[in-house]
């Protein structure tokens, strides 16, 4: 069982899962107003570990904007 912050649960699970752990990953309750900051660190944390596929992908929906306008 790991048990974190409820905004940090599924970067805690990419994590558990990456090293082989086998088992739940529970949130405990987190004060309201820290939300905001906190879900901007977990996105930037999660897409700039996976930067590659990440970029990538904007990349392609970028290129697929420019080329196929509406």
């Amino acid at each position: 069982m790991v048990v974190t912050n409820n905004f940090h649960v599924f970067r805690a699970a990419l994590t558990a899962r990456r090293t082989g752990v086998n088992g739940q990953v529970i949130g405990s309750p987190t004060a309201a107003y820290f939300w905001p900051s906190a879900t901007m660190r977990e996105f930037a944390a999660i897409f700039l570990h996976y930067r590659a596929v990440n970029l990538s992908s904007c990349a392609l929906l970028a290129l697929l904007g420019i080329l196929l306008p509406s």
